[in-house]
């Protein structure tokens, strides 16, 4: 695979508007009438470290969601609304769920926690395959 001919496939100014998405549905799925108040439960969420890493924590997602987002592009590039979902659905079930699910069980943590967590990955990889395939 030509690594160069691959990245010329990718869409950046809809990479960046689904990075943004992002954050955006985070906040929506994060809300206390959704998924915010088990989340915060099961995480065992100190808001006071929450509030002083945040700027950390923001730009973190930021980058790691538009280099994920910008290979989702290029990988779905004319490919269809189809191609999109489904390749964006493989991603989340095949690879992110289990990936998470790893780490979740060495760290403890819940599989609702998981569930809240994953997701979300779900339906931001679903949503964006979808859009990116057809921008």
């Amino acid at each position: 695979m030509d690594i160069v001919a691959y990245f010329s496939n990718v869409q950046w100014l809809p990479a960046l508007v689904m990075t943004l998405f992002s954050f955006i549905l985070g906040f929506i799925w994060h809300r206390p009438e959704l998924f915010g108040k088990t989340w915060e439960r099961e995480n065992q969420a100190d808001k006071e470290k929450l509030k002083k890493r945040a700027p950390m924590i923001f730009l973190g997602t930021a980058i790691f969601h538009f280099i994920t987002v910008a290979v989702l592009s290029a990988m779905v590039a004319k490919g269809g609304a189809s191609v999109g979902i489904i390749t964006g659905v493989a991603i989340s079930i095949f690879f992110v769920l289990p990936a998470m699910a790893g780490t979740y069980l060495f760290a403890g943590r819940s599989m609702k926690l998981l569930a809240i967590d994953a997701g979300m990955y779900l339906v931001l990889f679903t949503l964006s395959g979808w859009v990116l395939s057809i921008w």
